[in-house]
């Protein structure tokens, strides 16, 4: 039966499904770092290291699954929107990898992130907020 279920699904349609992972990960990420310094309770700390992780691994492919679907929509799109959308989704994907080395330190020695760390954190969060945007913006006008 899951293999059934896996056999309908279609592979060009990954892109809409993995944003979803990286748009709950990075703001949980930064929100559990903000929890954590104002509770002063390292384990929210934890999460926002292991979430942050996950979103540098997955974003990288989904912005890859972006490319393959892109080939089959873009002509009904607009080719500034597409454009942005796409530059700024494989700029997030790398920058995400560098938050997360930066983060990853930061976890190595038992600390909590400080106020630059913070600032960065939220204007990538910002962005992606303004991706998203430009996504949806596509797929529901």
């Amino acid at each position: 039966m899951f293999f059934s279920i896996l056999s309908e699904i279609s592979w060009h349609h990954l892109h809409p499904i993995m944003v979803n992972f990286t748009a709950a990960l990075v703001p949980a990420s930064v929100g559990s770092d903000l929890l954590g310094k104002i509770t002063k309770r390292m384990s929210l700390s934890h999460a926002a290291w292991w979430t942050l992780l996950y979103a540098a691994i997955v974003t990288p492919l989904t912005a890859t699954a972006g490319w393959f679907w892109k080939r089959q929509v873009e002509a009904g799109l607009s080719a500034e929107t597409i454009w942005k959308h796409q530059w700024l989704g494989i700029s997030l994907a790398a920058v995400f990898i560098g938050l997360a080395i930066w983060r990853g330190v930061i976890h190595r020695r038992n600390e909590s992130p400080g106020a630059l760390y913070f600032l960065l954190a939220s204007a990538v969060v910002a962005a992606l907020v303004y991706e998203g945007n430009l996504g949806g913006s596509m797929i529901f006008g």
